[in-house]
């Protein structure tokens, strides 16, 4: 039986395939948290301004001193300006409160990116198709039951506060209408307080639901990583194409330092290493190397250039082995360079052509 593309999609997302979602807007999302952050903003405006709510914003204090006023046009605007400044001064705080619960979940799981991927139309959208496997599939199964048992839980947790409170419920019958508001806000409290305290599992559980769906969602198939790592590093033609250019350009910069030698130490024939050496130097340095083909070009710059060349074949072999291009030539090679180095000085003091070999 072959397999299906999900079955494929073995291997975790790439930090790459993760960050190109997160910037389309393709983030885990728990509604869950928002409610819960919505709850716990409830629960912060009912236990901190109940009070003023259940005392009808003072304006029983207006109503009890209406036979002061009189009915003029300046009275009624006074009358409801100062009625609009209470009514504002206890529901602006509160609205505040309401706004940035209602902000804090969503930005949370995700600060919010501008993207176009979202709002441009889609078929799927619309479709009836589509629809009916969104009603009727497994996803909507899983909401269902999530749902279900989100509701018995919270009734649950409903029950046993209002159960809690049952030897008080026959004193309801006695109590005047201030006292039933503040044994309401009380009861209300207790409730919101049990319910966001359960609902913080429920966000929690469901927002880590969210985020393995949106992990699987994400996964890819080897064929995918090999594909991305084509694209983001190009394909090996590509890349030894790159490399072909790159030691192209720097052959043809080593080249340049031939006529700045001050030796040329060969094989004769298979290696060739080009040695500067000036006043004020710590030490020989290597500005060129090269093994067979590459040797031979040396030697023929040497000569165009007339550069001193010295057959050493140990020696040679050893500089092209332990020694990088514009690197100081090691310590332990110090002594036969140097002895090299005052042969070519020497000769080029009598103004005479090199001829030294071992």
């Amino acid at each position: 039986m072959a397999k299906t593309d999900d079955d494929d999609k073995t291997e975790a997302p790439s930090q790459k395939r993760i960050d190109d979602a997160r910037a389309e807007g393709d983030v885990p999302r728990s509604i869950e948290v928002n409610s819960w952050f919505v709850l716990a903003g409830l629960t912060v405006i009912v236990g901190f301004y109940s009070s003023a709510l259940s005392s009808g914003f003072s304006l029983s204090a207006y109503f009890s001193q209406a036979v002061v006023y009189s009915a003029t046009p300046s009275n009624m605007n006074h009358v409801l300006g100062e009625v609009l400044l209470s009514l504002g001064r206890y529901l602006l705080l509160p609205f505040l409160v309401a706004s940035a619960a209602a902000l804090i979940g969503p930005m949370l799981q995700h600060f919010p990116t501008p993207s176009l991927d979202h709002a441009m139309p889609k078929l799927s959208r619309v479709s009836p198709l589509e629809g009916f496997k969104r009603v009727l599939g497994s996803g909507a199964a899983a909401q269902f039951v999530k749902s279900l048992a989100k509701l018995v839980l919270v009734g649950t947790v409903i029950s046993i506060t209002i159960w809690g409170e049952r030897n008080h419920l026959g004193e309801l019958t006695n109590m005047n209408a201030f006292s039933l508001l503040v044994f309401a806000q009380s009861a209300l409290l207790r409730i919101l307080i049990a319910v966001v305290s359960i609902y913080a599992l429920v966000a929690g559980g469901d927002y880590f639901f969210q985020w393995m769906n949106w992990q699987k969602r994400l996964r890819m198939s080897r064929q995918d990583l090999k594909d991305e790592y084509k694209q983001q590093e190009g394909s090996p033609e590509i890349k030894n194409k790159r490399r072909q250019i790159r030691r192209k350009l720097s052959r043809s910069a080593m080249m340049g330092n031939i006529p700045k030698a001050t030796v040329i130490v060969t094989n004769p024939t298979h290696f060739a290493v080009a040695l500067k050496f000036e006043e004020g130097m710590r030490a020989p340095i290597c500005v060129a190397k090269g093994l067979d083909v590459l040797a031979l070009r040396i030697r023929q710059l040497a000569n165009e250039h007339d550069i001193p060349i010295v057959e050493d074949r140990p020696l040679a072999r050893s500089l092209y082995r332990l020694v990088e291009v514009d690197e100081e030539i090691p310590l332990d090679l110090y002594k036969p360079v140097a002895e090299i180095i005052g042969y070519v000085m020497r000769l080029r003091m009598r103004r005479q052509r090199p001829v030294y070999g071992k």
